[in-house]
């Protein structure tokens, strides 16, 4: 990642402290992500021991979260920037049943093979980390070292951004005169063909969920549309997302989709 990006991030962690919002402003979109992911992982049914990285866990809030609700694999969690990883230890002391079973590292996605070696993991996550990276060939290249660093039968969690969804998302702003909504500087998102095609190569099995799709139409496109008739600026707080989180999924209105990736 560009020192800039890594600045962006470590200045974040600054400001947001220990509240929930350090990775997205959008706090019921991470917990729609939290409780989707952790949906996936207990359909997968690890038997002890197991073990789980979270790969660009942040300030470690989903991490947490997901580990307190598992009881059985260990967990580590691994950010480049250096203010993440001191919230996320910060958060972890409100956790003492995960003491011993949970660790917060530094560390770079683009070097994971090196810091864990051959098939240690039974599951590795990413939650929009990889969208970070600034070219594709790195985006794929740390791919390739998660399917090696992945026990075989193992699983990869991808929870990623997908120019497919992000282009559906804003025809259908436009179609009631709401501006586009654009990709912002420090990121670059999945081609779904291509994401196929390079990990089709790699795993098993691929499959990809549009697990929040309701949750953009009503959050971006109706919320967004009765703020603008109204003249207001649109607030992640209000209640139209804590709505929108137990909707059920419907189109592909969002950028970021689940790929459930099989070794």
């Amino acid at each position: 990642m560009t020192d800039t990006t890594r600045q962006y991030w470590e200045k974040r962690a600054k400001e947001a402290a220990e509240n929930p919002n350090a990775t997205t402003d959008d706090v019921y979109l991470r917990e729609l992500e939290i409780r989707t992911i952790l949906e996936i992982i207990q359909q997968f049914r690890l038997t002890s021991p197991s073990f789980i990285l979270d790969l660009g866990c942040g300030d470690g809030f989903s991490t947490t979260r997901i580990a307190e609700q598992l009881a059985g694999p260990s967990f580590v969690g691994v950010d480049f920037s250096e203010n993440m990883i001191i919230t996320a230890k910060r958060r972890l002391e409100a956790f003492p049943s995960l003491k011993g079973r949970l660790e917060f590292r530094i560390g770079e996605a683009n070097v994971v093979a090196q810091m864990f070696g051959a098939r240690v993991a039974d599951v590795i996550i990413t939650d929009r980390c990889l969208i970070n990276l600034e070219t594709p060939d790195k985006q794929y290249d740390v791919i390739r070292q998660i399917q090696t660093v992945l026990k075989d039968g193992g699983h990869y969690v991808a929870v990623e951004n997908f120019v497919e969804g992000h282009d559906e998302m804003n025809r259908t702003r436009a179609s009631i005169g709401l501006k586009e909504i654009p990709v912002r500087w420090h990121n670059l998102f999945f081609k779904e063909s291509e994401f196929l095609k390079q990990t089709g190569r790699l795993f098993k099995t691929v499959q990809i969920v549009n697990f929040s799709s309701a949750y953009y139409y009503a959050t971006r496109v109706i919320y967004s549309k009765y703020c603008d008739m109204r003249g207001e600026k649109p607030d992640y707080q209000h209640e139209i997302h804590k709505l929108a989180v137990h909707l059920p999924p419907m189109g592909s209105f969002s950028p970021i989709r689940l790929a459930i990736l099989t070794k």
